[in-house]
């Protein structure tokens, strides 16, 4: 616990002289002059035109490339990313696990993975689902070891916001655990039952398929017996801290003698995923947890007010996600929306994927000058719009804002564009700079989660890279027994 304190600390450290620089809005970017105003001086100093600016994102691209020899001419640059790379979680060896170090934390071997379905599911979705189903499935052997006599059918696995049915229904085919998908979607129920029900006519031809080694369960699966009551059902509603979890396996699984839960959750959105670290503590029956979050751009702070605060979108996770521990919110700290949502930003799949900066970033900040020059309200939110380039652009977001556009010509506006055309670029760079910051704010969000299990008590909470992050951004769970 004091380790995960000192990190705790010295990320804020970190982060509190730079938090307008996070916060800020790339829509403002040209009227209030971001480059020169949040990138230091000596990182400026080493960009000098359009060339420099290509090339340094290069320098960004090759971050992880030990053999890339193109920085030597960034060095304040190359200082700042080795800097921040320095504070990034996967550095943490003290407070994260990775997954051959869970196998010794669990004191017994990992379940592996045996049926390959991939035509249901993304590459993406089919490794997650493969790694984090036989985690969940390892976490109910260990409850029924401690608490059940080794009996499986003690154990029973709430999925929390349970969407399509992905590692839920996993679990429940491959490992034979029963499985209760909850979500407050009802469309997402019904199309998890529907997907349910095709896996079930797609398993026993993997398994022959396969070759697999047989036993009890999968020669269950291989009768397809039609009466047979399937191990992974769905219903819809929303969990909180009065939710009667027996009751309800019960309800949905009339002859389970299921007492003791493991509670999982695979990108549990906003304050779903804090909430089901509290519903963890608070509840007695449930002995185990797995839960990867997401969308922290819909966690709600106790300490700052989002000034685009949508209360529809988290209408049905109350309370406060952000901070948990008592260490954090003795400090009163907060992150603020963009931060939160720079948070969110994978700068693994940007380096391999050499990804630019959408144009429309730019787009919108040439926009805000635009409203300035006309008068009407600036600093209104656009939102997505699907464009060919920035005369498509500003046509339909300004219909969208209801701005009469008549007096603006074709031409005026492909001035415009080039007239910044240098600092368009910039802003790329910009962004990529903010991005180092990315995973150093992520860490403060799951080093937070993480402290408030070992302030409850709970030594048996870990901290997992459970996927490629390349291929799942957000790719660590924080895990529990009790």
């Amino acid at each position: 616990m004091e380790a995960v304190r000192g990190h705790l600390e010295r990320l804020v450290e970190v982060l509190k002289p730079q938090m307008e620089f996070l916060n800020c809005h790339m829509v403002d970017y040209l009227v209030k002059d971001h480059w020169k105003t949040y990138i230091p001086a000596n990182v400026r100093k080493e960009m000098n035109g359009m060339p420099d600016l290509l090339e340094t994102k290069e320098v960004f691209w090759n971050q992880f490339d030990s053999k890339y020899e193109g920085a030597s001419k960034f060095p304040s640059l190359v200082s700042h990313i080795e800097k921040m790379k320095s504070y990034r979680l996967d550095r943490m060896t003290d407070v994260t696990m990775t997954v051959d170090q869970l196998r010794t934390a669990f004191d017994a071997s990992l379940k592996e993975t045996r049926l390959q379905i991939p035509e249901l599911m993304s590459v993406k979705k089919r490794h997650e689902v493969e790694i984090a189903s036989a985690v969940v499935a390892s976490l109910c052997t260990v409850v029924a070891g401690k608490n059940s006599g080794n009996d499986l059918g003690q154990v029973a696995v709430i999925d929390a916001g349970d969407g399509k049915g992905y590692l839920s229904s996993r679990v429940a085919l491959e490992h034979g655990i029963k499985v209760l998908g909850i979500d407050s979607n009802e469309g997402h129920t019904a199309s998890a039952e529907k997907r349910r029900d095709k896996l079930k006519k797609k398993v026993p031809k993997a398994v022959k398929k396969l070759e697999l080694p047989s036993d009890d369960y999968f020669n269950n699966l291989l009768e397809n017996d039609p009466s047979a009551q399937p191990n992974y059902k769905t219903t819809t509603k929303l969990i909180d801290f009065d939710t009667n979890l027996i009751e309800m396996v019960r309800e949905q699984f009339p002859d389970s003698q299921a007492s003791q839960f493991c509670l999982a959750g695979l990108h549990t959105c906003g304050n779903l995923g804090p909430n089901c670290l509290r519903l963890f503590h608070q509840n007695p029956h449930i002995q185990a947890l797995c839960n990867v979050g997401c969308c922290y751009h819909l966690l709600i702070e106790e300490f700052v007010v989002d000034r685009f605060y949508n209360a529809d979108k988290v209408k049905d996770n109350p309370g406060f996600g952000f901070p948990m521990s008592q260490f954090l919110r003795e400090k009163s700290f907060h992150l603020g929306r963009n931060s939160r949502n720079l948070a969110a930003e994978s700068i693994e799949r940007s380096c391999f994927n050499r990804e630019n900066p959408s144009d429309k970033l730019g787009y919108r900040a040439m926009l805000e000058i635009m409203l300035l020059q006309l008068g009407a309200e600036a600093d209104k939110q656009v939102g997505k719009l699907k464009c060919s380039d920035f005369v498509d652009y500003v046509r339909k977001a300004l219909r969208r804002l209801n701005v009469d556009d008549s007096g603006i010509s074709e031409q005026f506006l492909k001035d415009l564009e080039n007239k910044f055309q240098v600092e368009l670029e910039q802003l790329k760079v910009f962004y990529l700079y903010r991005m180092t910051f990315a995973p150093v704010l992520e860490g403060v969000i799951l080093l937070d989660r993480l402290l408030f299990l070992k302030e409850c008590g709970y030594d048996n909470s870990f901290l997992v890279k459970l996927f490629d992050p390349v291929v799942s951004p957000r790719c660590y769970s924080i895990l529990a027994f009790k």
